[in-house]
């Protein structure tokens, strides 16, 4: 376990960065019961010669969003490599990234160290938004792009998140109600089957304000 431990560290298909390697070492040192981290499941991925959860989504948003209806895209919540906006720029995508823990990114990425909010971030210029996990900023980007018409997809975290008022939800459930509640008529929450062997949550908006 050590070596293939060693080989992934050497390699790192993902680009994690160093808090992420720790927490991955960790949680095989200290397994838990019913949780898996989200660097676990790309490694478990590795190990079975899959493709990262990264490339599955980039090869998902390629699918729906269209580099020739959807030219440029805005990831939110891009961790601090954008990865994500790297793989979509070789399909075709001008990429933005942004993320307050952005520390490096790859030309011809447009790099935004600051973090995402409805009331005050500006998305006019983009075709549609994207985000895998964006955690605390997800109900920010739906409300936006709620207000804006903005198309987006997002693949949703597996647990939920304190809602912009304050209030923590008690339930994964509560939380995808509300956000669905935002704007019923233009959006959806589906399960495609996107990376194998996991249920992956992702919801969709759809404005018809295309070209």
């Amino acid at each position: 376990m050590k070596e293939k431990f060693d080989l992934f560290c050497k390699e790192n298909p993902c680009e994690f960065s160093e808090e992420q390697l720790n927490r991955l070492k960790y949680e095989l040192e200290h397994p838990r019961q019913g949780f898996i981290c989200d660097e676990m499941v790309d490694y478990m991925l590795w190990m079975k010669g899959l493709k990262s959860r990264q490339e599955y989504f980039a090869d998902y948003v390629a699918r729906i969003f269209t580099p020739d209806r959807y030219p440029h895209l805005l990831e939110v919540g891009c961790g601090p490599s954008a990865r994500l906006s790297s793989l979509l720029v070789s399909k075709g995508y001008r990429m933005s990234a942004m993320d307050p823990k952005l520390e490096q990114f790859k030309d011809p990425v447009e790099g935004l160290k600051e973090r995402f909010d409805h009331n005050t971030t500006s998305i006019l210029k983009y075709d549609a938004i994207i985000a895998q996990e964006p955690c605390d900023a997800t109900e920010h980007i739906i409300r936006l792009c709620a207000k804006e018409k903005k198309d987006f997809i997002i693949s949703l975290c597996a647990s939920p998140h304190r809602f912009i008022d304050g209030k923590m939800p008690e339930s994964v459930d509560e939380w995808y109600d509300h956000l669905r509640a935002i704007d019923r008529d233009h959006t959806i929450i589906i399960y495609p089957n996107m990376v194998p062997g996991y249920d992956t949550p992702v919801m969709i908006g759809m404005f018809y304000n295309k070209r």
